[in-house]
């Protein structure tokens, strides 16, 4: 950002701009790791089970932006019930990320790590 301001009100709503978009990208860089890291997990063969593919469709994310805040997250859709397993979808997808099931577990880990990356890239490339 290298424009000058006449006004502190002209400079706030700039900056608040570039927190916005830059959180955004910061959000969707995420999620499109998330999705590729899931993608992953599938990548191992199934064995003797049938997969349903309902943690590759589960990443999702959310973005809040405008004004003093922004936010954003990304998640794993935990909303599917895996009938009779008799476990919820968070304990099924935990062992998943932790390779208790047939697939490449580290998926959300994986994902984690990039992220600070995504945020020094996003805002660096703003705020140098």
């Amino acid at each position: 950002m290298s424009k000058a301001f006449t006004s502190w009100g002209d400079l706030v709503i700039a900056l608040q701009n570039e927190v916005s978009e830059a959180t955004e990208e910061v959000i969707d860089h995420s999620l499109d790791a998330l999705y590729k890291n899931v993608f992953h997990f599938y990548s191992s063969s199934e064995g003797r089970y049938s997969r349903q593919g309902h943690l590759g469709a589960s990443p999702e994310s959310e973005f809040h932006g405008g004004g003093y805040v922004s936010s954003g997250e990304i998640r794993l859709n935990t909303g599917y019930t895996y009938v009779p397993s008799g476990r919820s979808t968070q304990q099924i997808y935990n062992y998943a990320e932790d390779g208790g099931l047939l697939g490449h577990g580290g998926f959300w880990s994986k994902t984690m790590t990039v992220i600070p990356g995504y945020i020094h890239k996003s805002f660096g490339s703003r705020f140098d």
